[in-house]
């Protein structure tokens, strides 16, 4: 029907819900007022919706006594639209010729914004064209579709020989009671300094990496070439103090250059900037997804993040929400270090809990899991868990809580399964 006019389209919709009125919850999912090229059309529309759900009857009769202005339009349509049996055909063209209006409306705004050097012009647009994407129809589902659907993930995981349904963290221990990273979850990695938590966040990073999954890195905490030599220590077991000294053997070299021809084909997208906006994590969250198919987005650290013009507990609950919601929109996991107040260090147990997150409630009511990193050694000079970290599960939606304990080999910032040959 590539023939087909849009106003011809937007009529035909119109008359055919005049003729028909509950073929409106057919087509509520696909179209709505601002899909209409015209201001009388748009507002037509309006007044029927107001109608329809308010249970009373919308025919031209009762839009003239709302609104004289739009009775002669009413009456026109009512009585050219044969049948409303193509409403949905139409009100899917409606939509198209809507998508294509506004793919051309962020090209010509992007133009604009380049030639007027905006640094943001590009993420804008891609955002601005994923988002056309987007109907209330994949948003809304009968529990029986629901049902079906996880009756499809649990046949496919039980044919997939019971592996790990999720998105590997690295760590046998964490995997066994997390299932890996899940799409659309949103996961607090938390602890106080000396922790390890960008060790941490490395190893999953290359975890998630290293089975094909396309991780992204937003760090606003550490540049990409400092991250990189983390990774380089982390895949070819040299110590980082040598990577940073160019004290090393010849030993180390070969080690070096097998750490780099394993590390070199993973693929991964990095985005370092200490003063990182929530709109500029989005933006390139949503690029990196439409351009490079990332699989997961790990940040660096939840409170570096900046909403301009928030104060700060507003700031980090807006962030927190931002994360969750793109981990919904775009369906991937996101997992993001977070800071833990100091007050934990001047109690006994300075085992880190989820109420010691900084500045958000927010971020523990958004996340899916939080975990958070503690380890004796750095409090207690006697230890008897030199070596060993304690993974606290403070919260986990798709299962149990607890802790889990793994070894942290510090020459190396790698965090390990215990009991493994290194």
């Amino acid at each position: 029907m590539s023939d087909v006019t849009p106003a011809f389209a937007e009529e035909a919709v119109l008359g055919g819900l005049l003729l028909e009125n509950l073929r409106f919850h057919d087509i509520a999912p696909l179209i709505g007022a601002d899909h209409f090229t015209s201001r009388q059309r748009s507002e037509l529309f309006g007044l029927i919706r107001d109608r329809v759900l308010a249970g009373e009857d919308a025919d031209a009769v009762t839009i003239g006594e709302l609104s004289p202005d739009h009775f002669d339009m009413a009456l026109s349509l009512a009585a050219n639209v044969p049948s409303a049996s193509s409403v949905v055909l139409y009100a899917r063209i409606v939509r198209e010729n809507w998508r294509r209006r506004e793919a051309v409306q962020a090209g010509l705004q992007l133009v604009s914004s380049a030639k007027a050097g905006e640094e943001d012009a590009v993420d804008v647009a891609v955002a601005k064209l994923l988002s056309l994407n987007a109907t209330v129809a994949d948003c809304e589902f009968t529990g029986k579709q629901a049902m079906q659907q996880a009756w499809k993930e649990v046949v496919r995981t039980h044919e997939n020989g019971g592996n790990l349904p999720g998105i590997t963290t690295g760590l046998k221990a964490l995997d066994e009671i997390l299932g890996g990273w899940h799409d659309s979850d949103l996961t607090v990695v938390g602890g106080r300094p000396a922790m390890g938590k960008t060790a941490f966040l490395g190893g999953l990073v290359e975890a998630a990496a290293s089975v094909g999954k396309r991780p992204g890195v937003i760090s606003a905490e550490q540049p990409a070439v400092q991250l990189a030599l983390r990774r380089l220590s982390m895949v070819s077991s040299v110590s980082a103090s040598s990577l940073r000294s160019g004290q090393f053997n010849d030993e180390d070299w070969g080690l070096m250059q097998a750490g780099m021809a394993k590390a070199l084909p993973r693929d991964m997208w990095i985005y370092d900037r200490s003063a990182v906006t929530l709109d500029e994590l989005i933006g390139v969250a949503r690029k990196w997804k439409h351009a490079n198919d990332i699989g997961i987005l790990f940040i660096d650290y939840a409170q570096r993040i900046r909403v301009p013009r928030a104060d700060r507990i507003t700031e980090v609950s807006l962030v927190a929400q931002g994360m969750k919601d793109l981990a919904r929109s775009l369906n991937i996991p996101v997992v993001s270090l977070a800071q833990v107040v100091k007050g934990v260090e001047t109690r006994n147990d300075k085992r880190p809990n989820a109420g010691d997150l900084a500045n958000s409630d927010e971020l523990t009511r958004e996340a899916d899991q939080i975990l958070m990193l503690y380890r004796d050694e750095v409090y207690n000079r006697d230890s008897p868990d030199k070596g060993v970290a304690e993974v606290l599960i403070e919260k986990n939606r798709h299962g149990p809580t607890g802790f889990k304990k793994v070894a942290f080999l510090s020459e190396t910032m790698r965090f390990a399964d215990l009991g493994r040959d290194f």
